[in-house]
């Protein structure tokens, strides 16, 4: 065997050796070959590509006819299916997961196509699907573990920290809280077509004249109720309690410490305090501590708090003296 093969390798460089002597003593054979039998060439180039797609028609006419006869086979026996598919997972498993991988990706435009569809029809059973599969995996143990890293924690803890900041400032400003809200992918694309197809529909003359008939005045009473459910308002009127109460309380005492410290101003040339409406604010100030929306309690920004400081102004009488 051994020295069969270094014969054959010498014969087969001599052959070749031979081929290219001649090819080189003949170099436009081929071309003058194929322009003497153009027509020949090209019908026995049209024959073997008639015979090669018949062998495809017909191989795939076969597999679809398999692929039929297994169908109507699992239609009938829906059970024996199912065991046949599970011994052979169990049997080929590496086979099995390979053929799906193959299966996806193949077909991984589609198969994404038909789940953005049946998401965006049912938002909510898709959630439910979601955390299913989530609980199943973890059941399994398939949750990893993972842990961010301690430049992701600075980063999380800064975006918690301007967030809470952000809130603070809204509150200061009177400002209602963020309603707004994340949402999963499918709700998402849910909402992006339903609100496709509304602005898209064509509305007629009609239907455009009675949209501008409901833009009427806001109802007064409706006014008043929706100003009595601010959150503003009803800041205000917690406050105003109590102020109220702590005032009723504390009046006498109030009063003396501003009409000591109106004195001390006067003697040292300054303005006296305003003994009607200082002590009113010392109250409003002790009553606002620990709420968020000071500000709208405060007497520039809102009409009822300026009332009730100068509530005792109309009462001006010579018992309030320096």
């Amino acid at each position: 065997m051994s020295d069969a093969q270094p014969r054959d390798d010498e014969g087969a460089a001599r052959l070749a050796a031979q081929r290219k002597a001649w090819n080189d003593a003949h170099p436009t054979y081929y071309a003058e070959y194929r322009e003497r039998n153009r027509e020949d060439i090209r019908r026995k180039n049209r024959e073997r590509e008639r015979d090669r797609a018949q062998r495809e028609r017909e191989e795939k006419a076969r597999r679809q006819k398999g692929i039929d006869r297994a169908r109507a086979w699992a239609a009938e026996h829906p059970e024996e299916r199912q065991q046949a598919r599970e011994r052979y997972k169990q049997k080929h498993p590496e086979t099995y997961k390979q053929a799906q991988r193959d299966y996806y990706y193949r077909n991984r435009d589609a198969i994404a196509e038909r789940r953005r569809a049946r998401e965006a029809a049912d938002p909510e059973k898709a959630n439910e699907a979601r955390r299913r599969a989530v609980d199943r995996a973890r059941a399994a143990g398939r949750d990893p573990a993972w842990s961010p890293t301690p430049d992701q924690r600075a980063t999380y803890r800064e975006r918690e920290n301007e967030a809470r900041r952000l809130r603070r400032r809204r509150a200061r400003a009177g400002l209602p809280e963020r309603r707004l809200h994340r949402v999963l992918a499918p709700e998402r694309r849910h909402n992006d077509a339903a609100a496709d197809a509304f602005f898209a529909q064509k509305r007629s003359g009609e239907d455009i004249a009675r949209i501008r008939n409901q833009d009427e005045p806001t109802p007064p009473d409706l006014v008043r109720a929706l100003q009595e459910r601010s959150e503003n308002r009803r800041v205000v009127r917690e406050i105003l309690a109590i102020a109220e109460e702590y005032f009723a309380d504390h009046e006498v005492e109030l009063r003396a410490r501003v009409a000591e410290v109106s004195r001390t101003r006067f003697r040292g040339g300054m303005l006296p305090l305003d003994v009607y409406t200082e002590p009113r604010r010392h109250a409003l100030e002790f009553a606002s501590r620990g709420y968020f929306r000071t500000c709208a309690a405060s007497p520039t920004s809102s009409m009822t708090v300026f009332r009730w400081l100068t509530t005792d102004l109309a009462k001006r009488g010579p018992d309030i003296t320096l």
